[in-house]
């Protein structure tokens, strides 16, 4: 590692720092647990004499925050916690055909853990994130390490909505909260809120002084799929909180928004009769559309009947196209459209297709049926 200043004439970093700076962290933890949690770090500066350390380094585990969530969530643990970071080193183990016994696993990972430390705690979860449309009727068993007078759960999607429903919550002499974390507790949220929330513990002292622990992910979805892909909401994907606290979202977090637009690129027939071709561009959480043909969208009952045309987007590509017969009149003819995305938010719009019939009498045609007709 090179590390240059032309600007300073000195640099200061601990032995520490520097180990942490390695590219493979896997490698250098073994080269430190097969020398005794020691490295050695050459130093070489122009036109001095080269130094050479030894430093030994400690295995790190996060053993501060004890805190646990079970209900309808993706339960949070730190990233030195993870139960999958094992696996990951036994796969790396492998690969590398070095075998070691499970205390020198466990020693490897608090290596691996303090080259990789900095001073953000991160948070991910290995659960789906489920997809919900409110906290009416569910509850959720909490335990934490966190000692305050009162406690709450909050779901929020910035670190800012925190501060303001704590504020809330003193001001109105702590009526959402509990005294113990017995029992199972309610979460809240913003109003008429949605996206992707994190369900936070918030402890809150009689002297308005309150903690954070951040406890388990959802996804709260009320809104139908928007006509325009521009307003196509971005989520962020992490969730940054004070005392240098970070949620990670995982990259297959279920999709939660989408856009859909229909419309009628074409349309052939008498008028009793309609081909009508529907074009369907969409992204994101969209299911199916449906076509309504009502009965003024019906020539005869004979003829057509009163129906719904489901198409069921799932596994088809944008933009997509189909046909369907309806009944049109001269003038404005309006198709009802719905459109419903996975989790049952509804769209509904009516779609005006003009139409113009240009009909001639057809004459009269003398047939005469007195042919002779020889059949041999």
């Amino acid at each position: 590692m090179s590390f240059k200043d032309t600007e300073k004439e000195s640099i200061s970093m601990s032995l520490l720092d520097v180990a942490r700076k390695c590219k493979d962290k896997n490698e250098m933890a073994l080269i430190a647990l097969k020398n005794s949690n020691t490295l050695e770090i050459k130093v070489v500066v122009d036109n001095e004499i080269d130094t050479t350390y030894k430093y030994h380094i400690s295995p790190y585990y996060d053993e501060d925050g004890i805190f646990s969530i079970s209900g309808q969530c993706a339960p949070l643990t730190s990233i030195f916690s993870n139960p999958s970071q094992t696996v990951d080193i036994k796969k790396w183990l492998f690969r590398e055909r070095e075998h070691l016994t499970d205390d020198n696993i466990h020693l490897l990972q608090g290596i691996v853990n303090q080259l990789s430390h900095t001073k953000t705690t991160k948070y991910i979860t290995n659960s789906i994130i489920p997809v919900i449309h409110g906290f009416s009727g569910l509850k959720y068993k909490v335990s934490s390490s966190i000692v305050a007078d009162y406690y709450v759960l909050y779901a929020c999607s910035t670190a800012k909505e925190i501060e303001a429903f704590v504020e809330d919550v003193v001001s109105n002499n702590f009526d959402l909260c509990v005294k113990s974390l017995n029992g199972g507790m309610e979460c809240y949220r913003q109003a008429g809120s949605n996206g992707y929330k994190c369900i936070c513990l918030i402890g809150i002292n009689n002297d308005w002084s309150y903690k954070v622990q951040p406890l388990g992910l959802v996804a709260i979805d009320n809104l139908a799929p928007v006509s325009s892909i521009s307003s196509l909401s971005d989520e962020n994907s992490s969730i940054t909180f004070p005392n240098n606290i970070t949620v990670l979202f995982p990259t297959n977090k279920p999709q939660i928004n989408g856009f859909c637009n229909v419309s009628v690129s074409n349309w052939a027939g008498n008028g009793i009769e309609c081909n009508v071709s529907f074009v369907v561009s969409f992204a994101g959480d969209v299911k199916s559309v449906t076509v309504k043909r009502t009965k003024k969208l019906c020539y005869d009952s004979w003829t057509h009947r009163v129906e719904n045309k489901v198409v069921d987007l799932t596994g088809k590509s944008s933009p997509y196209t189909f046909t369907y017969m309806l009944h049109f009149t001269d003038g404005d003819n309006y198709i009802p459209i719905i459109i419903e995305d996975n989790h049952g938010n509804k769209r509904e719009l009516e779609l005006n297709v003009r139409a113009e019939f240009v009909r001639t009498d057809v004459p009269s045609i003398d047939i005469d049926n007195n042919i002779n007709i020889d059949n041999y």
